[in-house]
Protein backbone atom coordinates (compact mmCIF):
# COMPACT_ATOMS: atom_id res chain seq x y z
CA UNK A 1 0.00 0.00 0.00
CA UNK A 2 2.77 2.52 0.68
CA UNK A 3 5.55 1.19 -1.69
CA UNK A 4 8.74 3.46 -1.76
CA UNK A 5 11.24 2.86 -4.33
CA UNK A 6 14.60 1.65 -2.45
CA UNK A 7 16.33 4.66 -5.06
CA UNK A 8 14.42 7.31 -3.94
CA UNK A 9 15.57 6.70 -0.34
CA UNK A 10 19.30 6.59 -1.01
CA UNK A 11 18.53 9.72 -3.41
CA UNK A 12 17.35 11.46 -0.45
CA UNK A 13 19.93 10.29 2.03
CA UNK A 14 22.80 11.14 0.06
CA UNK A 15 21.20 14.46 -0.89
CA UNK A 16 20.08 15.33 3.13
CA UNK A 17 23.84 14.57 4.28
CA UNK A 18 25.25 18.46 4.53
CA UNK A 19 21.80 19.80 5.65
CA UNK A 20 22.07 17.06 8.74
CA UNK A 21 25.16 18.09 9.24
CA UNK A 22 24.58 21.52 9.53
CA UNK A 23 21.40 21.51 12.35
CA UNK A 24 24.31 19.10 14.11
CA UNK A 25 26.64 21.35 14.56
CA UNK A 26 24.14 24.51 15.36
CA UNK A 27 22.54 22.16 17.98
CA UNK A 28 25.86 21.51 19.38
CA UNK A 29 26.22 25.34 19.58
CA UNK A 30 23.15 25.49 21.21
CA UNK A 31 23.76 22.67 23.67
CA UNK A 32 26.81 24.27 25.17
CA UNK A 33 24.21 27.26 26.39
CA UNK A 34 22.06 25.09 27.65
CA UNK A 35 24.53 23.26 29.74
CA UNK A 36 25.85 26.73 31.32
CA UNK A 37 22.06 27.46 32.45
CA UNK A 38 21.78 23.53 33.54
CA UNK A 39 24.89 23.58 35.48
CA UNK A 40 23.60 27.05 36.91
CA UNK A 41 20.53 25.63 38.26
CA UNK A 42 21.64 22.45 39.20
CA UNK A 43 24.60 24.97 41.56
CA UNK A 44 21.36 27.17 42.28
CA UNK A 45 23.45 30.07 40.88
CA UNK A 46 21.59 33.17 39.84
CA UNK A 47 20.70 33.26 36.18
CA UNK A 48 17.77 34.57 33.79
CA UNK A 49 15.64 31.72 33.66
CA UNK A 50 12.56 30.64 34.40
CA UNK A 51 11.65 26.56 35.71
CA UNK A 52 9.05 24.14 36.10
CA UNK A 53 9.72 21.11 37.33
CA UNK A 54 7.25 18.60 35.47
CA UNK A 55 4.89 17.28 38.47
CA UNK A 56 2.13 15.63 35.68
CA UNK A 57 1.34 16.84 31.81
CA UNK A 58 -1.72 18.25 33.20
CA UNK A 59 0.89 21.24 34.89
CA UNK A 60 3.36 21.01 31.98
CA UNK A 61 0.61 21.75 29.42
CA UNK A 62 -1.14 24.46 31.51
CA UNK A 63 2.53 26.36 31.80
CA UNK A 64 3.41 26.01 28.12
CA UNK A 65 -0.11 27.18 26.88
CA UNK A 66 0.36 30.19 29.32
CA UNK A 67 3.76 31.19 27.89
CA UNK A 68 2.80 30.42 24.34
CA UNK A 69 -0.83 31.91 24.53
CA UNK A 70 1.18 35.46 25.55
CA UNK A 71 3.48 35.05 22.40
CA UNK A 72 2.25 37.07 19.06
CA UNK A 73 5.82 34.81 16.89
CA UNK A 74 6.35 31.13 18.15
CA UNK A 75 8.32 28.97 16.32
CA UNK A 76 9.15 25.35 17.70
CA UNK A 77 10.84 22.19 17.19
CA UNK A 78 9.15 19.05 18.16
CA UNK A 79 9.78 15.03 18.47
CA UNK A 80 6.90 13.34 17.21
CA UNK A 81 8.86 9.80 19.11
CA UNK A 82 6.80 8.24 22.04
CA UNK A 83 3.98 10.23 21.02
CA UNK A 84 0.75 8.36 19.49
CA UNK A 85 -1.99 10.16 17.86
CA UNK A 86 -4.00 10.41 21.19
CA UNK A 87 -1.21 12.52 22.96
CA UNK A 88 -0.62 14.35 19.62
CA UNK A 89 -4.33 15.76 18.95
CA UNK A 90 -4.79 18.13 21.86
CA UNK A 91 -1.28 19.76 20.77
CA UNK A 92 -2.53 20.45 17.34
CA UNK A 93 -6.18 21.40 18.49
CA UNK A 94 -4.37 23.85 20.74
CA UNK A 95 -2.16 25.23 17.82
CA UNK A 96 -5.15 25.34 15.06
CA UNK A 97 -6.47 27.63 18.05
CA UNK A 98 -3.34 29.81 18.23
CA UNK A 99 -2.91 30.25 14.55
CA UNK A 100 -6.52 31.07 14.33
CA UNK A 101 -6.16 33.80 17.08
CA UNK A 102 -3.34 35.50 15.19
CA UNK A 103 -0.43 33.59 16.31
CA UNK A 104 2.70 33.59 13.69
CA UNK A 105 3.37 29.76 14.04
CA UNK A 106 6.04 27.73 12.54
CA UNK A 107 6.33 24.02 13.59
CA UNK A 108 9.12 21.76 12.47
CA UNK A 109 8.34 18.23 13.48
CA UNK A 110 11.15 15.45 13.37
CA UNK A 111 9.52 12.25 12.97
CA UNK A 112 12.58 9.93 13.63
CA UNK A 113 11.16 6.78 15.15
CA UNK A 114 7.67 8.24 15.59
CA UNK A 115 4.09 6.95 15.08
CA UNK A 116 3.69 6.96 11.13
CA UNK A 117 -0.07 7.30 12.04
CA UNK A 118 0.94 11.00 13.53
CA UNK A 119 2.92 11.82 10.15
CA UNK A 120 0.11 11.32 8.53
CA UNK A 121 -1.69 13.33 10.61
CA UNK A 122 0.33 16.09 10.43
CA UNK A 123 0.47 15.81 6.45
CA UNK A 124 -3.20 15.85 6.51
CA UNK A 125 -3.58 19.06 8.56
CA UNK A 126 -4.85 21.56 6.18
CA UNK A 127 -4.08 24.95 6.61
CA UNK A 128 -1.51 24.73 9.48
CA UNK A 129 2.44 26.00 9.29
CA UNK A 130 3.46 22.07 9.93
CA UNK A 131 7.01 20.88 8.38
CA UNK A 132 9.29 17.85 8.86
CA UNK A 133 12.65 18.29 9.45
CA UNK A 134 15.04 16.88 11.19
CA UNK A 135 15.63 18.47 14.74
CA UNK A 136 18.00 16.97 17.23
CA UNK A 137 16.90 19.42 19.92
CA UNK A 138 13.10 20.35 21.00
CA UNK A 139 12.55 24.02 21.76
CA UNK A 140 10.26 27.27 21.59
CA UNK A 141 11.20 29.91 20.22
CA UNK A 142 8.75 33.18 21.45
CA UNK A 143 8.69 36.36 20.03
CA UNK A 144 12.61 36.12 18.83
CA UNK A 145 13.06 36.80 22.88
CA UNK A 146 12.62 33.64 25.03
CA UNK A 147 13.95 29.96 24.37
CA UNK A 148 11.97 27.13 25.81
CA UNK A 149 14.58 23.98 26.34
CA UNK A 150 14.73 20.73 28.45
CA UNK A 151 16.22 21.65 32.08
CA UNK A 152 18.19 19.46 34.09
CA UNK A 153 17.05 16.83 36.21
CA UNK A 154 15.93 18.30 39.75
CA UNK A 155 15.33 15.90 42.73
CA UNK A 156 14.63 13.04 40.17
CA UNK A 157 12.23 15.32 38.35
CA UNK A 158 12.21 16.25 34.17
CA UNK A 159 11.98 20.03 33.97
CA UNK A 160 11.71 22.40 31.68
CA UNK A 161 13.30 26.15 31.67
CA UNK A 162 12.65 29.00 29.83
CA UNK A 163 15.83 31.52 29.42
CA UNK A 164 16.59 34.96 27.73
CA UNK A 165 19.27 36.88 26.90
CA UNK A 166 21.04 37.54 23.68
CA UNK A 167 23.68 34.22 23.64
CA UNK A 168 20.38 31.91 24.02
CA UNK A 169 18.45 33.33 21.67
CA UNK A 170 21.05 33.70 19.20
CA UNK A 171 21.68 30.10 19.62
CA UNK A 172 18.35 29.36 19.08
CA UNK A 173 17.27 31.41 15.82
CA UNK A 174 20.82 29.85 14.52
CA UNK A 175 19.78 26.44 15.16
CA UNK A 176 16.49 27.36 13.80
CA UNK A 177 17.66 28.43 10.34
CA UNK A 178 19.52 25.55 10.13
CA UNK A 179 16.57 23.04 10.91
CA UNK A 180 14.44 25.50 8.55
CA UNK A 181 16.82 24.97 5.40
CA UNK A 182 16.39 21.09 5.74
CA UNK A 183 12.39 21.33 6.17
CA UNK A 184 9.55 20.35 3.65
CA UNK A 185 6.18 21.65 4.06
CA UNK A 186 4.33 18.83 5.89
CA UNK A 187 1.39 19.40 2.71
CA UNK A 188 3.59 19.04 0.21
CA UNK A 189 4.75 15.17 0.92
CA UNK A 190 1.34 14.34 0.12
CA UNK A 191 2.57 14.21 -3.51
CA UNK A 192 4.67 11.48 -2.17
CA UNK A 193 1.97 9.23 -1.28
CA UNK A 194 1.48 6.51 -4.06
CA UNK A 195 -1.86 6.03 -5.64
CA UNK A 196 -4.44 5.19 -2.95
CA UNK A 197 -4.80 5.97 0.54
CA UNK A 198 -4.74 9.80 1.37
CA UNK A 199 -2.65 10.84 4.42
CA UNK A 200 -6.20 11.75 6.18
CA UNK A 201 -7.13 8.15 4.93
CA UNK A 202 -4.26 6.50 6.36
CA UNK A 203 -5.21 8.62 9.90
CA UNK A 204 -9.14 6.88 9.95
CA UNK A 205 -8.35 3.64 8.60
CA UNK A 206 -5.92 3.11 11.58
CA UNK A 207 -8.48 4.58 14.03
CA UNK A 208 -10.87 1.75 12.37
CA UNK A 209 -8.68 -0.45 13.53
CA UNK A 210 -8.89 0.94 17.22
CA UNK A 211 -12.71 -0.08 16.80
CA UNK A 212 -13.17 3.91 17.22
CA UNK A 213 -17.03 4.55 16.20
CA UNK A 214 -17.85 7.81 13.19
CA UNK A 215 -18.24 9.80 16.05
CA UNK A 216 -15.20 9.13 17.79
CA UNK A 217 -12.82 9.97 14.74
CA UNK A 218 -15.06 12.91 13.78
CA UNK A 219 -13.74 14.35 17.42
CA UNK A 220 -10.42 13.07 17.63
CA UNK A 221 -9.32 14.56 14.52
CA UNK A 222 -11.41 17.74 14.38
CA UNK A 223 -14.10 17.06 11.19
CA UNK A 224 -17.21 16.61 10.91
CA UNK A 225 -19.14 13.01 11.13
CA UNK A 226 -20.20 13.90 7.41
CA UNK A 227 -16.77 13.67 6.46
CA UNK A 228 -15.80 10.98 8.08
CA UNK A 229 -18.38 9.00 6.71
CA UNK A 230 -17.20 9.87 3.68
CA UNK A 231 -14.00 8.86 4.05
CA UNK A 232 -14.48 5.99 4.90
CA UNK A 233 -16.73 5.00 2.20
CA UNK A 234 -14.00 5.92 0.17
CA UNK A 235 -11.44 4.03 2.26
CA UNK A 236 -14.10 0.63 1.91
CA UNK A 237 -13.73 1.17 -1.87
CA UNK A 238 -10.05 1.59 -2.02
CA UNK A 239 -9.47 -1.42 0.03
CA UNK A 240 -12.07 -3.23 -1.66
CA UNK A 241 -13.83 -4.27 1.47
CA UNK A 242 -17.93 -3.89 2.45
CA UNK A 243 -17.87 -2.69 5.97
CA UNK A 244 -16.20 -0.57 8.18
CA UNK A 245 -14.90 -3.08 10.67
CA UNK A 246 -13.50 -5.13 7.40
CA UNK A 247 -11.54 -1.98 6.33
CA UNK A 248 -10.21 -1.34 9.99
CA UNK A 249 -8.96 -5.59 10.04
CA UNK A 250 -7.84 -4.95 6.05
CA UNK A 251 -5.76 -2.05 6.75
CA UNK A 252 -4.50 -3.74 10.41
CA UNK A 253 -2.85 -6.46 8.24
CA UNK A 254 -1.04 -4.09 6.11
CA UNK A 255 3.04 -5.12 6.72
CA UNK A 256 4.16 -2.92 9.41
CA UNK A 257 7.52 -2.43 7.58
CA UNK A 258 5.67 -1.02 4.52
CA UNK A 259 3.66 1.72 7.00
CA UNK A 260 6.93 3.08 8.08
CA UNK A 261 8.40 3.51 4.46
CA UNK A 262 6.75 6.92 4.16
CA UNK A 263 7.80 7.99 7.73
CA UNK A 264 11.32 7.15 6.44
CA UNK A 265 11.20 8.77 3.11
CA UNK A 266 9.79 11.60 4.46
CA UNK A 267 12.42 12.07 7.09
CA UNK A 268 14.84 11.77 4.73
CA UNK A 269 13.66 14.55 2.07
CA UNK A 270 15.68 15.94 -0.16
CA UNK A 271 17.16 19.76 0.91
CA UNK A 272 14.89 22.29 0.69
CA UNK A 273 14.53 26.29 0.63
CA UNK A 274 12.45 28.81 -0.51
CA UNK A 275 8.65 28.13 -0.08
CA UNK A 276 8.87 24.91 1.07
CA UNK A 277 10.71 26.35 4.71
CA UNK A 278 8.69 28.96 5.24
Amino acid sequence: MRQISMHSTLHSRSTTYFGRQEVLDASLRLQVVRARFCDDLLARRPCDAEVLVVTDRSALRDWLEGHCGRAEELTAVTWTRHQDLEAFVPSHRYNRELVEAGLRMTSFFDISDGSPTVTDFIVSADDMPYHISFGPIQLKLLDCERVILEGPLLNGKRSLMMIHGTEAVNAAKQYLRAVRCSAVRAVDLRERYPAGLTPRQHVIAALLGDGCTDEEIADRLTLSVRTVRYEVARLMETLEVKTRFAAGVRYAETDSLERHQIAGTCNLIDHCDGPHAR
